[in-house]
């Protein structure tokens, strides 16, 4: 361990809670396209005040286009990249404290982003600057890139590739420690159907279920109208086949309908309590007036339902290196009298997309089945230099074993050659991305950019 620049961190704590405040307290949810903002405005303003914050610590900064942005340390040699983002998931309900108040109670920072990813982009720039601060001589680059549009379609990041250096080596403090050396296959399915076919009768006349692909539904509405007796007596004794609570209202002659599921990230379905697929499940119990919105609510209650593997798809499976194939289901929007239904599929590193593709659209024959933000997996042999340094690294820093191991959550490691995730969750920490109440801790946080620090002085010496 270099000392000096571990002493050097120990003295920015504050100025490193002060620095994941400043970007939690901005709503960066992807927004509508605007001339010279492509995700809106909030990604933009926190790239502009994270570059803001590198330029003020000293660095060199560069906005590529609004699209993504890099702080640098370092003129020449080699370039080592350490890649984050700053766009978030919505905040969705459910808060004790409020997503963008960057709150501090009991040694945690609360609010959206402060895990996943600002929190940990903050740490990285610290730390760089940590060594930049204790003046020893460095003959290699680090760039800190920071991407805006990460959790939605990395539009950003790659943007940024197209116009910029790609480095040699890189890590993505965007998951856990101690090393992710190989990452699942991540696709997205959306099933549509035109519902165009209504008769007197039962009438769905708004459906909005979950907040994003990648996160389980943890709210989910409907309204239904023109209902009779027998509808409203298979509403009152429905009992879903998972933790949902139902809740109806009766206005008139509509029936507002309202399941509470349990939010988790996408790649963990199982630690979430689906509200979607209660509704659907109720949904396809109801006789509508249009053959096929009956069709479309049977067909993807048979072949999803609560499924979390696929195996009704025909798609579940697993590997001895990244584990089992995961399907959460996102989203469940009714618009302009058409419905979508937006899955988000983890595979095995050792799978086979165009399969998946092919196997999905056999199974839901009549409904449109179409794939879209499609990431090959990640895999880094554990024997790699970058490894080995890694391991090195994070086992003189904390004493614990170092053995890589895979997920099933998505990173920019995988947008560029050679690089891995590598924080900043430890192994027995709480999972909160994507979730009400998302938190860093605080002594965790600062452990992590003591190991950034120590990590990014032996890439640039």
């Amino acid at each position: 361990m270099e000392k000096r620049i571990d002493e050097i961190v120990l003295t920015m704590r504050e100025d490193i809670i002060k620095g994941v405040q400043r970007l939690v307290k901005i709503k960066s949810d992807e927004g509508e396209p605007e001339e010279g903002a492509p995700f809106g405005e909030g990604p933009l303003e926190a790239l502009k005040e994270a570059l803001k914050m590198g330029k003020e610590l000293g660095f060199e900064t560069k906005n590529v286009d609004n699209y993504a942005g890099h702080i640098q340390y370092g003129n020449s040699g080699e370039l080592f990249g350490v890649l984050g983002h700053l766009d978030v998931v919505p905040a969705g309900i459910g808060w004790k404290h409020p997503p963008y108040n960057a709150e501090i109670e009991d040694g945690k920072i609360y609010g959206r982003g402060t895990a996943d990813d600002k929190g940990p982009v903050v740490a990285a720039l610290f730390a760089l600057k940590a060594v930049k601060d204790s003046g020893i001589p460095i003959k290699n680059r680090v760039r800190l890139i920071m991407g805006t549009q990460e959790e939605s379609g990395w539009g950003g990041i790659l943007h940024y590739l197209n116009k910029e250096e790609e480095p040699e080596m890189s890590v993505s403090p965007d998951a856990g420690f101690p090393i992710i050396n190989a990452e699942k296959g991540i696709v997205n399915y959306s099933f549509k159907s035109k519902i165009d076919d209504w008769k007197d009768g039962l009438k769905l006349k708004s459906l909005n279920c979950g907040e994003a692909s990648n996160m389980v539904a943890m709210d989910s509405y409907a309204t239904i109208e023109n209902f009779s007796d027998e509808d409203l007596q298979i509403i009152k004794d429905f009992k879903p086949y998972n933790e949902a609570i139902l809740d109806y209202e009766i206005k008139g002659k509509e029936i507002i309908i309202h399941f509470k599921g349990k939010s988790a990230h996408g790649s963990m379905p199982h630690l979430g309590i689906s509200s979607l697929a209660a509704m659907v499940h109720l949904l396809a119990s109801l006789n509508f007036s249009s053959d096929k919105l009956n069709l479309y609510f049977k067909t993807i209650n048979e072949k999803l339902g609560y499924e979390m593997d696929g195996r009704s798809l025909g798609i579940s499976g697993s590997d001895n290196t990244s584990g089992p194939l995961t399907v959460n289901s996102g989203t469940l929007k009714l618009k302009n009298n058409e419905l979508e239904y937006v899955i988000n599929i983890r595979y095995p590193i050792f799978f086979n997309e165009k399969m998946i593709n092919s196997q999905i659209k056999e199974a839901l024959k009549g409904i449109e089945v179409e794939g879209s933000n499609h990431k090959e997996p990640l895999y880094v042999s554990p024997d790699s230099d970058l490894i080995v340094l890694l391991r090195e690294v994070y086992e003189e820093m904390t004493g614990l074993d170092s053995e890589p191991f895979s997920i099933g959550g998505g990173t920019y490691a995988r947008a560029v050659k050679n690089a891995v995730a590598f924080g900043i969750c430890f192994p027995d920490d709480e999972d909160i991305a994507h979730k009400p109440d998302e938190y860093v801790e605080i002594d965790k946080l600062m452990t992590s950019a003591r190991i950034y620090a120590q990590l990014l002085y032996r890439v640039l010496k």
